[in-house]
């Protein structure tokens, strides 16, 4: 059984094949323009939200300060490692995740 193509679809292939008008040197194309009347009510989550986010925005990636620290008890042979407390924070990550 073959199908042909119907009308709609050759219409269509003739409008992907015709080119693009190109717009007027020095024109972009029209933004839409809100109304004047236009508003946005936040919802007091929404505003939480943000607030949060701006916090996070503004809190640096690497606590330079604690860096400098550890850097300089290594470095003068200060720095031990606490193996106890770090296999205990791995057990209470493996609860946690496992429930």
């Amino acid at each position: 059984m073959e199908i042909g193509p119907t009308s709609a679809t050759a219409d269509i292939h003739k409008a992907d094949a015709a080119p693009a008008r190109p717009l007027p040197a020095g024109s972009a194309p029209a933004a839409p323009q809100p109304a004047a009347d236009d508003s946005v009510d936040l919802t007091d989550g929404a505003r939480q939200l943000q607030d949060l986010q701006a916090a996070v925005a503004a809190t640096p990636v690497v606590d330079s300060v604690r860096v400098a620290a550890l850097r300089d008890a290594i470095a003068n042979g200060s720095y031990r490692v606490d193996a106890q407390a770090i296999a205990d924070g791995l057990l209470a990550q493996d609860r946690a995740a496992l429930g």
